[in-house]
Order: C-alpha cells, then sequence, then structure tokens
C-alpha cells in the first residue's frame, strides 16, 4: 500500500470496487493519489490496510458493483463513515436508462467525470474487466451505452477453445489481410476490436453529434493507441464523478 500523505488528512478516501479488482484513491489538492495495491488484491487486506490509517480520512465512500464485498468492507469498519453511492442517488432528471435498478453506478460515474473537464457531450470508454462505452449529453444526462467482454477476456476466447493456434499479442498488422496465421489472429483480435470500437464511436456520432472521447480503465492505454480518434486518457474518472456526484447530493 502507499504512504499516506499528510497533506490528505481528513479527506475521503474512495473505493471503486469492480467485478474482479478494487481500486482505492484519495485527493491531494486537485490531484488524485491511488493505493498501490494488487489488482486482484483481497477486501480482507484493504480493511487491515483502512483501520490501520483510519485517522488519515473523514469517511470512506464507495462505488461497487459486488454487493458482497461492499457487506464485507462495511461490517468490519463500524466505526468509519460509510457512504456507497448507487444508482438510486442519482437524481433522475440525469438518467435517460430504463432499468436503473441494474445500472452498474461506475459507468454513470465515469462520464460524470468526464463531464467535468468539457463543455461537451461525452463518450467514455472504460477497458476493465468488461469494456463499456457510454453517452452523456452536454446537460449531464446520461443516455446508456454498450456493455462488452474486456480485452483480456475476449482473447482468452480462442486459446481456450483452439488451443492449437498460437496466442498473439494485441496489435494491428501491417497488411491487410492477414498473410500468415500469426497476422490473421492478430486481426481478428486487435482488429476486432480496433474496428467494433470505431463503429460504436461512429453510431454515437450518427445519432448525437460530436463529443469528446475518454478512456479510463486498466486497458485504457491498449485501446487508446487501438483507435484512430483523438481521446483523452484520464485514469481516475470513475473517482471524479464520485468527488463530482458527492458535491451534487448534498446541494440537493
Amino acid at each position: 500500500m502507499s504512504k499516506i500523505d499528510p497533506l490528505s488528512s481528513k479527506n475521503a478516501l474512495y473505493l471503486d470496487i469492480g467485478n474482479s479488482s478494487i481500486k482505492g484513491a484519495y485527493k491531494i489538492g486537485l490531484n488524485w493519489k491511488s493505493l498501490e495495491v494488487d489488482k486482484t488484491v483481497s477486501e480482507e487486506r484493504f480493511v487491515h490496510w483502512i483501520n490501520t490509517h483510519s485517522g488519515s480520512f473523514s469517511e470512506i465512500v464507495v462505488s461497487s458493483v459486488r454487493k458482497d464485498v461492499v457487506e464485507v468492507i462495511q461490517q468490519q469498519l463500524p466505526d468509519i463513515h460509510f457512504k456507497e453511492l448507487s444508482a438510486k442517488d442519482i437524481p433522475r432528471r440525469m438518467l435517460n436508462y430504463e432499468t436503473i435498478d441494474t445500472l452498474g453506478i461506475d459507468r454513470f460515474l465515469a462520464c460524470y467525470g468526464a463531464m467535468d473537464q468539457t463543455n461537451n457531450s461525452v463518450v467514455v470508454i472504460d477497458a476493465g474487466t468488461a469494456i463499456t462505452i457510454d453517452f452523456m449529453d452536454e446537460n449531464d444526462v446520461y443516455h446508456g451505452g454498450v456493455i462488452a467482454p474486456g480485452l483480456a477476456g475476449f482473447g482468452e476466447i480462442l486459446p481456450d477453445k483452439a488451443p492449437a493456434l498460437p496466442n498473439v499479442e494485441m496489435g494491428i498488422p501491417k497488411t491487410w489481410p492477414g498473410k500468415s496465421t500469426l497476422d490473421s489472429l492478430k486481426w481478428g483480435k486487435a482488429g476486432f476490436y480496433k474496428m467494433a470500437l470505431e463503429g460504436f464511436l461512429e453510431k454515437y456520432e450518427d445519432e448525437f453529434g460530436s463529443f469528446d472521447l475518454f478512456i479510463t480503465g486498466g486497458d485504457g492505454a491498449v485501446v487508446k493507441a487501438l483507435i484512430n480518434r483523438e481521446s483523452k486518457l484520464r485514469p481516475f474518472l470513475v473517482f471524479d464523478g464520485m468527488n463530482r456526484i458527492k458535491d451534487t447530493l448534498k446541494n440537493e
């Protein structure tokens, strides 16, 4: 775990609990400081660390797609003020979405965080265990989007189902179509994702007009390199959104 900077004393600690990882961050001035932990760190280790540093934070703010993990953390930290953000907290006017009860709050938060950095509409690609491609308009209204397998999961399909085929790195070959089995596999892996992502971005543009593109998530840098479009790589977008919605809800 990273050491706490004295300037972060009594700030909120933010936790983003995904399908396969727990990420934590806190603010020092205008900048985010992440907790340097293994992506697959257990909730028990987080609880131990938080207990050790509990005097450094005023509260814990959580965004989670894993209710079971939240319950473990909350039960073991009864003396720390704990705020879990859910889709039900979002003002209804900000959601053009039908199944709010099943909306992953991180999808909204990434867009809401991006909107704090531009005056235009945004599309946010969050490249993690799953890859999401979501749209929010210039009035902070979230319109939903796309959920697809993440790069790692997609890349494991052929090695798992067709082990005789060689595994390949993520990269676009120089020639089209693939003139070797390796290049053909690369087109089927990296090229498939590249064309799918660019196709979705074109569809958003056709439907809503221009937007600013933001990319986040553990595989964000890989996605940014794949697509041929100007974009902004922002690893802390979900935390930006958590910080912003917390302030928004205070004023509701």
